[in-house]
């Protein structure tokens, strides 16, 4: 099935909250069983009687959501929940008792995509109608297992309830193509009532080899400063405790808009209540996008109501495997930002990822410099410990001789 094109051209497509569009307008499949099609000459009392009243009136069924992934698609599926509890939709953490199964799915690890092909299998069997979210489809919209499947694509949340609604009929929905930022004022149901997670930005700058979720979430879309803070006032008066800011890269928010991410967090922090009972977390950002914020970034995070955490990707040990990864920042400058970020910042806690088996991974691990790797400056941490096990030369030899034999195999 072709995706479908949005109605309102220009206008970024879709519909208002609480306004249905016409079905033949988002575009269904649908599906006739010709051994149950109900002939003309059948008595309404008969027709009506093929089709239970859960099933045809919307809004008065039970919807089971799975999410798989990131703190952003926990916010997607938030949103999903609040427009379809806001229609009258029941929501169940029980799949079995569930009329329908939307599933928003994640591309980052293979794990999580067998998990979600799995589970498909299981609703399949099950005579479940399903509606498949996130990067997945919106990455991979040819993957077999999708065919024959509702689909919304993840600038297309805020059209969730009609693709429920045709699903349930037995016709098969898919939007995938993009359009304006889904609203932040959207109905919502959050999985922890006290913790707002905000997506202050969707996609990125960056052209990894590696990533898929840049083929599904797209070029970099910032929120304007006066959105997000607006809705930052919002969930502080609805009690919210802790916001966690999310998006594929909080580092490069604003870009596209004439801002930066020091301009949209001292915007925040002027909101939060003084006695820290709001705190502040920022989410994911690479290193080439805080280099030159380095010590407002710094400053930010010694506010009192701001969380001394920040999650920096390094990916690889070597700028052999980052330039071959497309990173575009080198080993050095990855250690700028832990360096400078620990000195200013007391109490500074950086998570970090590192990809293993990157391809050509026997040609580039022998690029590494063993004697001075980047966990090796990190003696405290687990990692830390391990990394003394082995000397220089050994190490390089135990992890040449692991990554042969995990290859062959």
């Amino acid at each position: 099935m072709e995706d479908i094109e949005d109605l309102f051209a220009g206008g970024g497509g879709g519909a208002p909250p609480g306004f249905r569009l016409p079905v033949n307008s988002i575009g269904i499949n649908p599906k006739t069983n010709k051994s149950k099609r109900i002939s003309s000459k059948q008595d309404d009392s008969n027709r009506d009687s093929l089709a239970p009243p859960s099933l045809t009136i919307p809004g008065t069924q039970t919807i089971y959501i799975k999410t798989f992934g990131c703190s952003h698609n926990m916010s997607d599926s938030e949103y999903m929940a609040g427009q379809l509890t806001a229609f009258g939709y029941a929501l169940t953490e029980v799949p079995e008792e569930a009329d329908l199964w939307l599933i928003n799915t994640c591309t980052v690890k293979s794990p999580s995509q067998s998990a979600m092909s799995t589970l498909i299998s299981r609703g399949k069997n099950g005579k479940k109608p399903l509606v498949i979210a996130g990067c997945v489809p919106q990455g991979s919209r040819d993957l077999k297992e999708l065919e024959g499947i509702s689909v919304v694509g993840v600038q297309q949340i805020d059209r969730v309830v009609e693709i429920v609604e045709e699903t349930l009929k037995g016709h098969e929905v898919r939007l995938l193509n993009r359009k304006t930022l889904p609203a932040l004022d959207l109905p919502k149901v959050r999985k922890n009532n006290f913790i707002e997670i905000l997506p202050i930005n969707v996609g990125c700058l960056g052209a990894c080899t590696y990533c898929k979720t840049k083929h599904a979430r797209g070029h970099l879309g910032s929120y304007t400063v006066d959105s997000l803070v607006e809705r930052v006032r919002t969930v502080i008066s609805q009690g919210v405790k802790e916001i966690w800011l999310s998006s594929e890269d909080t580092g490069a928010y604003g870009r596209d808009i004439g801002v930066n991410l020091p301009i949209l967090l001292n915007a925040i922090v002027k909101e939060l209540p003084s006695d820290q009972s709001t705190m502040l977390r920022i989410g994911m950002t690479n290193p080439p996008f805080i280099l030159e914020h380095l010590k407002e970034i710094a400053a930010i995070l010694r506010h009192p109501c701001v969380y001394t955490f920040l999650h920096v990707p390094v990916q690889s040990g070597s700028d052999a495997v980052l330039t071959a990864m497309h990173r575009e920042y080198t080993l050095s400058d990855f250690r700028t930002v832990v360096d400078t970020l620990t000195e200013l910042v007391p109490g500074m806690q950086i998570a970090t990822d590192i990809i293993c088996g990157f391809p050509d991974g026997l040609v580039t691990l022998k690029h590494v410099d063993y004697s001075s790797q980047v966990a090796s400056r990190a003696m405290r941490t687990q990692i830390g410990k391990l990394v003394q096990r082995f000397g220089s030369k050994n190490r390089r030899r135990y992890v040449l001789q692991k990554a042969k034999s995990m290859s062959v195999a």
